[in-house]
């Protein structure tokens, strides 16, 4: 047990995405599998939909026939008869408490079976889910992931800690905004790779080394504090 966890690759981490920015072609690697993550997502969303539109309305002659007229939610146990009754007090109203859609018993005829209130299996649709929670069959065929092992970076080299890296604003303005392929992109551009260059660029106007520039940035950032705690001493005893 202890040799195949030690096997596992590890995970990135933050440092590794801001090395992306520094080799090209683990940075187009992952721009890839970001791309087709991204598409995926929205595929299996739009499949979800699909079959949340396509849920069956169960009557009670329905339940009477397939012998679950004592039968209840396994979501939230409630009695399907009781959640009929719910629906019909509800579409006699002006405003019900739910929306119409999510009133009354539907079943997963297209794979199991199984039988829900509709309200609770279409959050669970919602949710992301892709299998029945009674016995874990799949709604959607072929749900298998695609795409590419984020553990493995083609080119990615040994961890390192970057120095004097700076927050990218553009790339996480469009990441508020939830466009992440171009919150993506952006990142990858990075501050030296647009118009006015970075400080880094002055710095090496003015005739100063980028080691040395990095050295002093990082002292500045991590100046020593006084260890001494002799006069806290009686604060803990």
């Amino acid at each position: 047990m202890a040799n195949n966890a030690a096997s596992l690759p590890r995970r990135r981490s933050a440092t590794d995405l801001f090395f992306l920015s520094r080799n090209l072609d683990a940075a187009n690697a992952a721009r890839s599998d970001l791309i087709n993550m991204v598409e995926e997502m929205r595929q299996r969303s739009s499949q979800l939909n699909d079959f949340a539109s396509s849920l069956p309305k169960v009557t009670e002659s329905d339940l009477t026939a397939l012998g679950q007229s004592d039968s209840t939610c396994p979501i939230c146990l409630t009695s399907l008869l009781a959640i009929l009754a719910e629906e019909e007090t509800a579409v006699a109203m002006d405003s019900p408490a739910h929306p119409i859609e999510e009133l009354g018993v539907t079943r997963l005829a297209q794979t199991c079976g199984h039988i829900f209130c509709r309200k609770d299996i279409r959050v669970w649709l919602y949710q992301g889910h892709t299998t029945c929670p009674t016995c874990r069959t799949p709604f959607i065929a072929g749900t298998a992931n695609t795409g590419s092992d984020p553990e493995a970076i083609p080119g990615a080299p040994p961890l390192i800690v970057p120095v004097g890296l700076e927050t990218d604003a553009t790339s996480f303005d469009a990441f508020l905004h939830g466009d992440v392929t171009s919150a993506f992109d952006a990142f990858l551009q990075g501050p030296a790779r647009r118009p006015g260059g970075n400080q880094n660029d002055a710095a090496g106007a003015r005739g100063e080394t980028q080691p040395r520039r990095e050295q002093e940035e990082y002292e500045e950032a991590h100046f020593e504090y006084d260890h001494d705690r002799s006069e806290f001493s009686g604060m803990y005893s």
